[in-house]
């Protein structure tokens, strides 16, 4: 009877077990390491069977002192090699099944151009072959570096580079160019658009697997230099035409996304909405376009009147949401809707006189506010399944941000959402989870009792289905934290 006793409860204390690690998550961290320098920031690259790839910069612009590193899979430093950036600026960088490829923008003293330069690495972070010139585009002013904008295809196959130039006053060229994973030039387009170039804004763009170009682009009407109205578009690009699509000529458009759908190898684009002329969101924009490319559908979720209890009012429009909501990520439904991840975040210029010496100064500073996460569940005709509002109430002066915001993991049946916590600047780092009905919950991911810790969200990148990896600064010094979950 004893022993029978003892074997149901080891059974049991065994599926007690089996039933936390179902939902666990494996933390694992490099050695901290003390950076020199006054800002050093590191971005994520991904991961593969070689190792963890980060990329260094000292300045936001990518212009000087950018070092790709590389850690093994345990998080000990291997490899380094600093990228030559001279009179040049990083466009983008790829990790590819078999190397890295580099792109920046240099200025041609002799050709007084810009040349978009693309150069590759190996695994090994040795350089493989001279660097190569992609395109060349005149200088529009002193400091300018080109408007190179480059996206990869989902599959890595195929590289789309669009920039623009100033034509004349009221005309812009807009250069169009496909390459494959290798840079060979696969087919080229230059379009001469009737706009400014200072009214004509690309606000994103998406290559598919098949090499379709889709760019949301906006053309803003000015009363002087005051911007009163825009209208919004969809450019689309094959080897053989460019369409336009006017979006929602008669709302006005405030923060945007496009999505790539993978299970139908397509883009749409996903906005806020209000009314033109007045201030406020009205809800959520939802516009594709259809298979043959003749024409394109709009919808609208409003927002309902418990959503707008929930989550702060636009006080100049009382029944209409701030417009200082961002859209940090949509993730497309299996069944045609759509999981739209915002953020609300705003900055505040405050001018201080201090006496210094007895003599007054003037000081400005800027405070950055990243206030409530609002999640949106949409189905297929923009009808809202549920939505949660989660507060965060970061505030910071003067540090552009960097520890505020959310790192977003999105896993097969729930949303894991890091930050960290401000609210009663105990430091530590929270973890909400969202669970694919709406259920959630709320615990602590870390907890500063005996080390303070901050997690970095604009540096972090989920490298796959399980696992996510984020830059931290950890008493002062820089640490990576691997996340695994089960």
């Amino acid at each position: 009877m004893q022993r029978y006793c003892q074997n149901i409860t080891l059974v049991v204390l065994l599926l007690i077990v089996s039933s936390t690690q179902a939902h666990a998550q494996l933390l694992q961290w490099s050695n901290p390491t003390k950076i020199k320098g006054a800002a050093v920031f590191t971005k994520v690259l991904g991961e593969n069977e070689k190792g963890v790839y980060i990329l260094r910069y000292r300045n936001r612009y990518f212009s000087k002192s950018v070092v790709i590193d590389r850690y093994n899979h345990l998080l000990s430093p291997e490899a380094s090699v600093t990228i030559d950036l001279k009179n040049a600026r990083l466009i983008r960088v790829y990790m590819t099944k078999d190397g890295i490829l580099l792109v920046k923008s240099k200025y041609n003293k002799s050709s007084q151009k810009n040349d978009l330069v693309w150069m590759k690495y190996s695994f090994d972070l040795s350089a493989e072959g001279e660097p190569m010139v992609l395109e060349s585009t005149k200088v529009k002013d002193f400091g300018d570096r080109g408007n190179f904008r480059m996206r990869s295809s989902d599959d890595l196959t195929k590289l789309m580079l669009v920039h623009t130039e100033e034509f004349s006053k009221d005309s812009v060229l807009v250069h169009f160019r496909k390459f494959d994973i290798e840079f060979n030039l696969l087919s080229s387009k230059d379009v001469l658009l009737p706009y400014a170039s200072e009214n004509f804004v690309i606000k994103d763009f998406k290559i598919t697997n098949t090499g379709e170009g889709i760019l949301h682009t906006a053309y803003l009407s000015r009363d002087r230099r005051k911007v009163v109205n825009s209208t919004h578009s969809l450019y689309v690009w094959s080897d053989s035409s460019l369409q336009d699509f006017v979006v929602a000529d008669e709302w006005s458009v405030h923060a945007s996304k496009l999505v790539y759908h993978r299970d139908r190898d397509d883009v749409s684009l996903v906005a806020y909405y209000g009314y033109k002329d007045t201030y406020g969101t009205l809800g959520v924009l939802f516009y594709k376009l259809n298979s043959e490319r003749t024409d394109g559908e709009l919808t609208l979720g409003n927002f309902s009147n418990t959503l707008i209890d929930k989550v702060k009012v636009n006080d100049r429009n009382n029944g209409a949401v701030s417009e200082g909501y961002e859209i940090l990520d949509a993730i497309p439904r299996s069944d045609g809707g759509m999981l739209v991840i915002s953020e609300q975040k705003e900055v505040a210029t405050e001018d201080d006189v201090i006496m210094v010496n007895g003599i007054p100064q003037s000081v400005s500073k800027n405070v950055y506010n990243f206030n409530e996460l609002l999640i949106l569940n949409y189905d297929d005709s923009a009808y809202v399944d549920w939505h949660k509002v989660i507060t965060k109430n970061q505030t910071t002066v003067n540090d552009g941000g960097y520890f505020s915001s959310v790192v977003i993991y999105v896993g097969p049946k729930y949303l894991r959402l890091l930050y960290n916590d401000q609210i009663r600047s105990s430091g530590d780092v929270m973890e909400y989870t969202l669970y694919n009905n709406g259920k959630s919950k709320s615990s602590k991911l870390l907890k500063s009792e005996l080390e303070f810790v901050a997690i970095i969200p604009s540096e972090a990148k989920q490298v796959s289905s399980n696992k996510v990896i984020i830059p931290t600064s950890k008493n002062r010094r820089f640490s990576l934290l691997k996340i695994v979950y089960n």
